[in-house]
């Protein structure tokens, strides 16, 4: 699996410009709320399904926004301004380059009449005959190029034509890469397709494994058609995952999502929510495991200090300690002087910080 190294992100959400550099097998963003972690994570999946023009407005709706027009994309611009366009770019292990850009698709009006054009806000501009202009959709603008080959330009868009979201496809392009994006909120919804496909690869026994770990008295998992059930020992009868709790049911979102596709990335937004303080560990040892049979590269966001003791903790077992140079923490900040920033650590870094109780949420 090729590896992604570093990745810049330019007018994106709260980012004006963002390098993040020494991407690991396993990457850890930290720091305080509302410090663009979780807009990192977006720019990956963005630019991995950079061919998906309906990529952005998923990501608006992850966020709860559901968008009603797509004037409404402007959350995803810089200072909500259309002309500054959302630009990603990053390279990977085998030296091949992504780029994309997101441009504003306008509608040109003169009295009753009108038509879009796709055309960026850098040359764009509202005279007497152009009485209104209103963003339509939005386009993807992407390219890919692979060592010794010269470098490929693509587009796809959508487009908003009420009640219809019309994307355009770039039929030539065919996408080599994986990304899944679970979110602090993902529920279980589509854990039993996963865990059904992993089971036809008879993988199941590592899934009841990484429960057994939070759980000891679940027995056995059954896929059924009306959705998973869990054996527990000493009852008769399988108890679906709906009254398993929410600590098992994120639990086996995660360990399902990450077995489900190997060779590909997995990004995991607020890893700690809705999980018990006393799983915490027993699902970084499950995700690692995991992550490593799978062939997985992660990126995980947390801003909680109990589940970095408990990563800390793990790796310091004779087990895990190999994994210590397979782990790279960046610390993600607000500078007064040059905006947002990121500080990374290696682990010695990120286990001396803790030890101190530095800051470094």
């Amino acid at each position: 699996m090729n590896l992604l190294n570093n990745i810049r992100i330019k007018n994106f959400r709260g980012f004006d410009d963002l390098q993040i550099e020494g991407f690991n097998k396993i990457n850890l963003f930290i720091g305080r709320n509302n410090s663009g972690k979780s807009s990192v994570l977006e720019a990956i999946f963005l630019l991995i399904g950079m061919s998906n023009p309906l990529l952005p407005n998923t990501l608006n709706r992850l966020r709860g926004l559901n968008i009603k027009n797509a004037d409404e994309f402007k959350y995803l611009f810089h200072k909500l301004k259309f002309n500054n366009n959302p630009e990603f770019e990053c390279s990977f292990s085998d030296t091949s380059i992504r780029k994309l850009k997101l441009n504003p698709i306008y509608k040109k009006t003169t009295g009753s009449e009108g038509h879009n054009t796709k055309k960026t806000t850098d040359d764009f501009s509202i005279d007497a005959s152009t009485a209104l202009s209103k963003v339509t959709g939005l386009e993807l603008e992407f390219s890919l190029k692979h060592r010794h080959n010269s470098k490929k330009p693509y587009k796809s868009s959508m487009t908003f034509n009420p009640p219809e979201i019309i994307q355009e496809l770039n039929k030539t392009y065919k996408e080599e890469s994986h990304a899944v994006y679970i979110t602090g909120n993902s529920n279980e919804t589509n854990a039993l397709y996963r865990y059904s496909e992993i089971v036809k690869r008879k993988r199941g026994e590592i899934i009841l494994e990484a429960l057994r770990k939070i759980d000891s008295k679940i027995e056995s998992i059954q896929a059924l058609p009306d959705g998973i059930f869990f054996s527990y020992k000493d009852i008769e009868e399988l108890i679906p995952i709906h009254i398993a709790g929410d600590g098992v049911r994120k639990y086996i979102n995660i360990v399902t999502t990450i077995a489900e596709k190997e060779n590909s990335i997995v990004l995991i937004d607020e890893i700690e929510n809705g999980l018990h303080y006393s799983a915490h560990k027993s699902l970084w040892e499950s995700i690692i495991t995991i992550s490593k049979e799978f062939n997985i590269q992660l990126f995980i966001t947390s801003h909680s200090i109990e589940t970095l003791k408990c990563l800390k903790e793990l790796l310091e077992e004779s087990k895990y300690k190999n994994y210590q140079d397979k782990l790279s923490v960046f610390k993600i900040s607000h500078t007064k002087k040059s905006g947002i920033k990121t500080y990374k650590y290696s682990y010695k870094g990120f286990r001396d910080a803790i030890e101190t109780e530095t800051e470094i949420r």
